[in-house]
């Protein structure tokens, strides 16, 4: 799966403890994309991409914008 700056993820921190958290810069190397993500929990991560879950979906406004 491709991800892109300002994604929202959730990826595996250590065995057992899963995170959610934006994308904010991806490195390419030959073993694989790495990732720099800032957790909701309020810590930074380097993460492989293999490490990543699954992708949060945006969640859009049930109000009406106003112009």
């Amino acid at each position: 799966m491709r991800y892109s700056i300002g994604d929202i993820v959730k990826f595996k921190v250590g065995t057992d403890d899963i995170q959610e958290g934006e994308v904010q810069i991806i490195e390419k190397s030959l073993n694989g994309d790495i990732l720099y993500i800032n957790s909701f929990g309020g810590w930074a991560y380097k993460v492989t991409e293999k490490r990543i879950i699954s992708m949060v979906p945006v969640k859009k406004s049930s109000k009406p914008q106003r112009s």
